[in-house]
């Protein structure tokens, strides 16, 4: 099967911080692709300029790494059928964008929870879950269960401690899913709701994905992420240069040389490395989807292709399974 070649492909590591949000690109020249270091993404402007690409014949590929659908469960609750038609339907001022700052205040219409807790308070997350009306399974999409040595992410509207995935999604979507759907002149699609990638990259400016780093590792080769290696350390980053500089070579891609010399040196002596480095693995990941040929691989649920959405690049086989810790 052909390889799919967007004009250009971006991956952002979004932090809840911007200064933390990182973002490295690549443009198809010729034969290969031109990868260019990681920058800080933009605070303003269309979200392509922010991501680094601009329009191009071919369409522009976004990825980025917070969660994009909702879990099957809650769908249902809010009359889902079609996540991207359902998120385009929001109210920008409805109170979902905002946190509850109460259990009572949480709802279905007003998932995210907590702002804080400052006191113990033992089964708050339980209350909060039955505030829902949703149990703890319900509450995870397929494609978060845990799979191998993979665990179970944190549930998608949990906004409080250092994992909470609650924070990302929030701040994901107001700033990057949110403002780029209401662009007067460019157009955006999501995959996989709005349609196969092929025909989504051929009638928009771009196309957006949810991305996982931790999946892209596999995917390159990569060590990181078995015992014994931190993507906060240098040591482990750089160790890695090895096997990022040979996918390159082996898959048309030409890091241009502030990035290969950033990745050779481990992207600084910084815990905060962590974040180039996986704007950097997840926009590997996203090509080494694409190398693959054809649409990239989806479970055969219905769910998954309408509501819940799916990782870009992980195998269906690996859907995970209720429980898994």
């Amino acid at each position: 099967m052909e390889m799919l070649r967007p004009g250009s492909i971006a991956h952002a590591d979004w932090g809840v911080s911007g200064a933390k949000r990182a973002v490295a690109a690549a443009e198809f020249e010729g034969d290969r692709y031109l990868a260019h270091a990681p920058q800080v993404v933009a605070s303003e402007g269309p979200l392509v300029e922010r991501m680094g690409v601009g329009s191009t014949a071919r369409g522009a590929l976004l990825g980025f790494d917070f969660p994009i659908g909702l879990p099957q469960a809650f769908g249902s609750r809010v009359d889902c059928s079609v996540f991207s038609d359902w998120f385009r339907g929001l109210d920008p001022a409805s109170e979902f964008f905002q946190v509850a700052k109460t259990v009572e205040d949480a709802s279905v219409a007003r998932p995210f929870f907590p702002v804080n807790i400052p006191t113990k308070s033992p089964g708050i997350k339980e209350r909060w879950r039955s505030a829902l009306g949703l149990t703890k399974e319900e509450l995870f999409r397929a494609c978060e269960f845990g799979h191998g040595d993979r665990r179970t992410a944190s549930e998608m509207f949990w906004t409080l401690g250092p994992a909470a995935v609650g924070k990302a999604t929030l701040n994901g979507w107001s700033t990057a899913i949110r403002p780029a759907l209401s662009e007067t002149h460019r157009s955006y699609a999501i995959w996989q709701f709005d349609g196969t990638l092929a025909d989504l990259l051929a009638a928009n400016d771009a196309v957006i994905v949810e991305t996982y780093p931790a999946e892209a590792y596999g995917l390159l080769g990569l060590r990181m992420g078995s015992p014994g290696t931190s993507k906060t350390s240098q040591a482990s980053r750089r160790a890695e240069a090895p096997r990022l500089l040979q996918w390159c070579a082996e898959h048309h891609v030409e890091p241009d040389q502030q990035l290969q010399q950033e990745i050779e040196d481990g992207f600084g002596p910084s815990k905060g490395g962590e974040d180039p480095f996986d704007a950097v693995a997840g926009l590997f990941g996203m090509m080494a989807t694409l190398s693959l040929g054809g649409e990239p691989p989806l479970p055969a649920d219905d769910a998954v292709r309408d509501i819940e959405g799916w990782m870009f690049g992980r195998r269906p086989d690996q859907e995970g399974r209720k429980g898994a810790k």
